[in-house]
This record gives structure tokens, C-alpha cells and sequence, in this order.
């Protein structure tokens, strides 16, 4: 039997929907040929994309100016003018709405926890997800597990270095060696590492996390909308036999799902 589908999921440890998504996958990880987590930030998410409409928008009014050569001053954008562009005008206010997935039972209190986390505007854990997978791959998702439930289970801070090297600790990290993360939580290489994760999340056209990406033998990547989408043999089989030139994709599928 063919394996199924490669899964990349573009997840933010301080989300409530990605950690969900998270439990979601691992749970039921032998329908997937691999699960690729990759970490990225929430509110960066936001900020690029809404760098990338306003150049859009930018590049469309200049050429506008040009064709007709007319020279008018700059001005400020009204809010109307920006929420036609798509500009998410106060990313860290959005709020979140908590996805449903008939698989995973929410966190209890998650709004309070959540609230909690944004307000801190760390990048610490995500980062911190990010040099272990650099430097210790076989502790990666033993590690976003122990996150995910020592802020959504346990309740507890993991928004500071000495938050980190706590975790590292209960890893099986030594002291030495966890000191050392946590002081090299803010390179340029992780912070690199971790930008260049959230711009491939716009490019999928993500505006928040999670993002779920299917990535095809043939080398094309399928979009996936909701959590619950991912385990629904309809839509899998459609969204497949969209993209596939190869045999039936229901003789790829394992007989474990359908």
C-alpha cells in the first residue's frame, strides 16, 4: 500500500487552534507518510501580510499614477481605504475564534490563557521550537508537546528564557547545554529560521496559524482549509485528484482510512 500524503503544518505554540491542530495530527499520524511542524509566529504572520497587500496595492496605485501621469500629494489612508486593501488593522486584537475538531477536546479556559499569552508579545517559544529542531530534531516534537501542555494543560508561563530552560531541563537537556539555548534563543540564525517560516505561511496565503499545506509525490503543495478537512476521505480524495496525473488516488490511499 502507497503511503498517504506528506503533511506540513505551519503552527503557533501560544494558538489555541494550532495546538489542537497538534494533537490532531499526532493522534492519528500513521494516515500520513510524514508531518512536517513548522514553527511561525502568529502576530508576524499578520505583519506580512499585510506588508505584502499594502506593496500590492502600492504597486497597483503607482502604475495607475504613471499611466495617467497625473501627480497628486500622498496622503493618509482612511481606515475604510485600508480595510478594502485587506490590512488587518489591529493584529494583536482580532481576537480568536476557537476551530472545532471532532478529535481533540479544546483547552479548558483557553480565552484567559490566551489573553495571558498575546499580552506578553514574546517570541520566546517559538523561537525556542526553533533551535531545537536545529539542534536536537529527535527532541523537536517531544518538545512542542511538552509546551503546548505546560501552557495549555498546565496553565504555566513559557514566555521568558528562565520559562525555557526550565523546559529543556524537563527534556533531559542539562544545565549547560540549556543555559546555552536560552542564551542563543535570539541569533540571527533562529530569528532568520523563524521569519522565513512565516513568510512561507503567506505565500500559502495563511493570515493566522495554523496552516495545513498537502505536499504531492508529483511536487505540488494542496491547501488544506479546516483541521477536520484532513481526516474526510471526500475531501481528500477531491482535493488529490485535482492535482494528481497518476493512478486512481483512491488506489493510493491506505486501507486504514478508507
Amino acid at each position: 500500500m502507497a503511503p498517504l500524503p506528506r503533511v506540513k503544518c505551519y503552527f503557533d505554540v501560544v494558538c489555541p487552534n494550532s495546538w489542537i491542530t497538534i494533537q490532531a495530527l499526532t493522534s492519528h499520524n500513521s494516515l500520513f507518510e510524514r508531518i512536517d511542524f513548522e514553527p511561525v509566529c502568529d502576530f508576524k504572520i499578520g505583519i506580512l501580510h499585510n506588508a505584502q497587500i499594502w506593496n500590492q496595492r502600492r504597486q497597483v496605485h503607482n502604475s495607475r499614477l504613471w499611466k495617467t501621469k497625473i501627480e497628486v500629494p500622498e496622503q493618509a489612508e482612511s481606515e475604510e481605504t485600508l480595510s478594502e486593501m485587506g490590512i488587518l488593522q489591529k493584529i494583536d486584537e482580532r481576537g480568536k475564534k476557537l476551530i472545532g475538531c471532532e478529535r481533540v477536546v479544546p483547552p479548558v479556559d483557553w480565552k484567559n490563557t490566551y489573553k495571558t499569552a498575546v499580552a506578553r508579545g514574546s517570541v520566546i517559544p517559538q523561537l525556542f521550537l526553533t533551535s531545537i529542531r536545529e539542534q536536537y530534531p529527535d527532541l523537536y516534537e517531544k518538545a512542542i508537546h511538552h509546551l503546548g501542555k505546560r501552557l495549555w494543560e498546565q496553565r504555566l508561563p513559557v514566555h521568558y528564557g528562565c520559562h525555557m530552560s526550565t523546559v529543556c531541563r524537563e527534556l533531559g537537556i542539562s544545565f549547560k547545554i540549556a543555559e546555552d539555548i536560552v542564551a542563543r534563543l535570539s541569533s540571527p540564525e533562529n530569528r532568520s529560521i523563524l521569519h522565513k517560516n512565516c513568510k512561507e505561511a503567506v505565500d500559502f496565503k495563511l493570515t493566522e496559524a495554523p496552516g495545513l499545506i498537502l505536499l504531492t509525490d508529483e511536487g505540488d503543495t494542496i491547501k488544506v482549509d479546516k483541521i477536520n478537512d484532513i481526516f474526510d476521505d471526500n475531501i481528500m480524495i477531491s482535493k488529490l485528484s485535482s492535482v494528481s496525473s497518476s493512478q486512481p488516488v483512491e488506489q493510493k490511499m491506505s486501507a486504514n482510512r478508507l
